[in-house]
């Protein structure tokens, strides 16, 4: 693993400056992921409860995730960004204040999830293509590698954290923090002008076109319209669709593979999610590494496939250390699918499209319940086993069938458009 190759986006004027953000960013969505959870369980005493509070947070994808991404390519995304961390430094701080008043309930809670999943939408929107903007082309794969590594690191101390502090200070605490995070991350991105003036940390939109790929037309529905008409975008919005629904909801059966086929306990199913979030560190590492040597188009589809044969593997284990071995191959190809899909989209689509072809990823993360309700009742009919190896194929053989109609339309207009020529 090459040290100098694995950190070669820090060497772009600002980005040190970006990843700082996205680090406080991903250690607030990690404290109100925990925080959600526990108080809603607290306040209804119902797993109900805590499945309503995720919904609410999630939905805003469904809605926000493509015109905010619209907007950000008409608009600075570093001050989109900075703006976006000040709204939630607001909204936390008005959730400490009201938690610190004794009028917090559910409905506290579920208001909180609601503003917490619009801020989250918005920040993994604006993020990847800022850092695209930051790092361009040439270190897309290595900077989003980067992005997706802070994530998870500080999604780890985030997780630790919120757990001493609901349990000292219970609601007030988590928020307080979350409040401190957005902040210091708002006024980090502040830093930008001084410290990056001319780069692609300080964006020049007159100079944003691409000319050689076509950008859309500068009316928002018009815009998407002709989005999601590429064929690439078209594509790889599929396969972000199907590995939320086939691949990601794997995660809704781990507690009963843990507790009823290798019989591990709580403690067995703890190790097994930290399995594969350290295989998905080790995936993005490997990402950031090779970033310059590889073609994102060619390597997302295999590891895609691998993803889908990994949990086909782990569905047939009875062996509790082959299980955590599979679930960490598992997590290597879950961290570098999460890190591939946004950068694809982008490099197949103009500059003044990008921010709009990472909405159309973050919208297909939308329909994440989809695949939690039908895995879930899948399970309960052929069984947990069964249920995942069928998703795991059902997978690997859609992105195989879908990648093979891409390059056969891409073959076919190639071909045309020599026959034009001639």
């Amino acid at each position: 693993m090459s040290g100098p190759a694995l950190f070669a986006s820090f060497r772009r004027p600002g980005f040190g400056i970006v990843w700082s953000s996205i680090c406080l960013n991903g250690y607030s969505a990690h404290i109100s992921t925990v925080a959600i959870s526990w108080l809603a369980l607290e306040f209804t005493g119902s797993s109900i409860g805590v499945g309503v509070a995720l919904a609410i947070r999630i939905l805003p994808r469904l809605f926000l995730a493509v015109p905010i991404g619209s907007m950000s390519d008409k608009m600075d995304r570093r001050i989109m960004l900075q703006a976006t961390n000040f709204f939630g430094f607001g909204m936390s701080t008005v959730a400490t204040i009201a938690s610190m008043q004794g009028w917090f309930g559910f409905q506290g809670v579920l208001l909180v999830a609601m503003l917490v999943g619009i801020f989250d939408v918005a920040e993994t929107t604006l993020a990847k293509s800022y850092v695209y903007d930051v790092v361009g082309p040439d270190d897309a794969v290595n900077g989003l590698a980067l992005e997706q590594l802070a994530n998870k690191l500080f999604g780890i101390v985030g997780g630790i954290s919120t757990g001493f502090l609901l349990a000292v200070f219970g609601g007030v605490g988590a928020f307080a923090a979350m409040a401190v995070a957005y902040l210091s991350s708002g006024l980090l991105l502040a830093t930008i002008p001084r410290i990056a003036p001319g780069t692609g940390a300080f964006r020049d939109l007159s100079s944003a076109e691409d000319d050689d790929v076509p950008s859309a037309s500068p009316g928002l529905w018009e815009s998407i319209r002709q989005l999601m008409n590429t064929p690439a975008v078209l594509t790889f919005a599929i396969i972000a669709l199907s590995a939320e629904v086939f691949a990601y909801s794997s995660e809704t059966l781990a507690p009963s593979f843990a507790r009823d086929i290798l019989q591990v306990g709580e403690q067995g199913l703890g190790n097994l999610v930290a399995a594969r979030n350290a295989g998905g560190v080790v995936g993005v590492l490997l990402l950031g590494s090779v970033a310059r040597r590889v073609r994102p188009e060619r390597l997302l589809p295999l590891i895609c496939i691998g993803f889908g044969i990994g949990l086909m593997a782990f569905s047939f284990s009875t062996s509790y250390l082959l299980s955590l071995a599979l679930m960490g191959m598992v997590g290597v190809a879950w961290g570098s699918v999460d890190a591939l899909l946004p950068t694809v989209l982008q490099q197949n689509v103009g500059n003044m499209d990008r921010g709009a072809a990472v909405g159309v990823w973050n919208l297909s993360r939308g329909f994440g319940p989809l695949g939690q309700l039908e895995i879930g009742a899948l399970a309960t009919i052929i069984g947990v086993a069964a249920t995942q190896a069928l998703n795991g194929l059902t997978f690997a053989v859609t992105v195989s069938i879908v990648m093979l109609a891409y390059r056969r339309g891409a073959n076919h207009r190639v071909q045309e458009m020599g026959r034009r020529v001639k």
